[in-house]
């Protein structure tokens, strides 16, 4: 049986969440709960990259049959930023400035990289691949989701 859970649906529920996580910092006064949500937002963001970069990015570019498309090429210099980012990030101690100062960055450019990537590669694939496809991304999604929460 296919999954319920298409693979648009698996990262727009992870948008939603870091988002949320990224709103009660805004209104967080503990330190250790912040470095706490901020560990969480790292946590969430590397397994949706890992989803992105193996599953949807692929599928994307096989969908897309043109050269000039440059859409994918700017999601990915988007990504490359981020992941720069994470690394820093994962480098630091949680309870060092530092890691508190790399993620504001980090939060600064996932806010408006969502809305890119839904707009344009959500929406893309959405519209030219059937929901079987989506599916059984979603499956595959799943299992990285899985792992990754492990």
């Amino acid at each position: 049986m296919a999954s319920e859970v298409d693979v648009i649906d698996l990262l727009e529920r992870d948008h939603r969440l870091i988002d949320e996580l990224a709103e009660r910092l805004d209104t967080e006064d503990d330190p250790d709960e912040i470095r706490r949500l901020y560990v969480r937002i790292v946590e969430a963001l590397t397994v949706h990259e890992e989803i992105e970069q193996e599953i949807l990015f692929p599928a994307f570019l096989a969908l897309v049959h043109s050269s000039s498309d440059t859409t994918l090429e700017r999601r990915l210099g988007e990504h490359e930023e981020l992941n720069g980012l994470l690394a820093e990030m994962r480098e630091l101690d949680p309870n060092d400035y530092a890691f508190i100062k790399r993620g504001s960055a980090l939060l600064l450019e996932v806010e408006g990289h969502f809305a890119r990537e839904e707009d344009s590669v959500f929406a893309r694939m959405r519209a030219e691949c059937g929901p079987e496809v989506l599916a059984a991304l979603g499956e595959r999604a799943l299992l990285v989701h899985a792992q990754g929460k492990a």
